[in-house]
């Protein structure tokens, strides 16, 4: 098994430079989009075919690219044809990002430079490696991608590296609640509450209000603004919620499979709204990862009856639960309704950890079978 990481790095150059990198960006994204047209007219994605009809007429008509861009730029278009199972022609704007393979860049961490393929040749840029970026360094270089920020005239690096996972250690599991209330319940007891992202939410919304009454250009441009700074907020949190699960001293975490909840059909115009502000999979994403890169496992579980079923004698029923409050209605036992959920769904896990075929986890009772009165 293998884990993925990718870095960000801001590149440096001279103008020139800057210049021939753009006019690779463009041409990279007008061959995309050829390659794609051809793609969708005849109604395929296959590369062969594809490269077969486009690829001489291309280097024909464009010999300033070289031929490791033109079969990026296929490869990109195949990809993306594939995608959207050709139902659409996917297209490219000018400056979107552009994949370089290891014949069109050659990186230097050690001495902090790369040598980038352009239109004119080889432009040679400058970086400088953030400190926590140092970690990936020893990894192997897997892909990367020239990202150009037109609206300040920068261009970005994005390199994927790829390292072996950590071998997982130990079966103890951690269940996870996610909710609107509570962002994350946790079956030892740990509740993080989303009062922060609640009263952030409220106050963007008022300030979205007014703006949007107000209609004008400096009001939609404060717009964009607000609600870049509203996602980097919540992703913050994101970020700050999944370490402090991912860092609990549990081996195997497991999380309701919440993939199709959003389709469901709802009631209530209010709850729609929190719903689809819910960032439920941007966190299952980050405790993934993190989880990871500590050598600690994830499961989905099946999220039905989690909020109905007794996570001490097994007794399930709908009325067992009175919003936050669950008692039932079998053998008394009353708790937080979020933190029974989460002990239902460690118990899960441990089931599914079992059809795994990995032995059966000794989960602490600390865990699971704790009982709040």
């Amino acid at each position: 098994m293998y884990m993925d990481r990718t870095i960000k790095l801001k590149l440096e150059m001279p103008d020139e430079g800057k210049e021939n990198l753009r006019q690779t960006v463009v041409l990279f994204n007008q061959v995309f989009n050829e390659v794609a047209k051809y793609g969708f007219e005849n109604h395929t994605y296959s590369k062969v075919s594809i490269h077969h009809a486009t690829y001489y007429d291309i280097r024909e008509r464009h010999p300033e690219l070289n031929s490791s861009h033109v079969q990026g730029a296929r490869d990109v278009a195949c990809e993306a044809l594939k995608g959207v199972k050709l139902k659409r022609l996917p297209q490219s704007i000018p400056f979107s990002a552009i994949r370089y393979n290891k014949n069109t860049i050659r990186i230097v961490f050690e001495h902090g430079y790369a040598s980038v393929s352009s239109v004119n040749g080889r432009v040679k840029v400058c970086f400088t490696i953030p400190k926590y970026y140092e970690q990936y360094l020893g990894w192997e270089v897997r892909s990367s991608t020239l990202n150009y920020d037109s609206r300040n005239d920068l261009f970005y690096l994005h390199v994927t590296l790829r390292t072996e996972s950590p071998k997982p250690s130990g079966n103890t599991v951690l269940g996870i609640d996610r909710g609107i209330v509570n962002v994350a319940v946790c079956s030892n007891n740990v509740f993080f509450n989303d009062s922060k992202v609640k009263n952030a939410r409220a106050k963007y919304a008022y300030l979205r209000k007014e703006l949007q009454s107000k209609g004008t250009k400096s009001a939609k441009r404060l717009l964009k603004k607000m609600s870049r700074k509203e996602r980097r907020f919540v992703t913050d949190v994101n970020h700050c919620i999944a370490k402090d699960i991912v860092n609990m001293p549990f081996d195997v975490i497991a999380l309701e499979d919440l993939t199709s909840i959003r389709v469901q059909k709802r009631k209530g115009k209010n709850f729609n709204r929190k719903l689809n502000n819910w960032s439920f999979y941007q966190l299952e994403q980050f405790i993934r990862y993190k989880a990871e890169a500590l050598g600690k496992q994830v499961v989905s579980v099946d999220p039905r009856f989690s909020s109905q079923k007794c996570s001490k004698c097994g007794h399930t029923y709908k009325g067992n639960r009175d919003g936050s409050s669950y008692r039932c209605r079998s053998c008394g036992f009353q708790i937080h309704a979020d933190l029974n959920a989460a002990r239902n769904i460690a118990q899960a896990g441990i089931s599914c950890l079992s059809r795994l075929s990995v032995n059966q986890p000794n989960v602490g009772m600390s865990a699971v079978q704790d009982t709040v009165q």
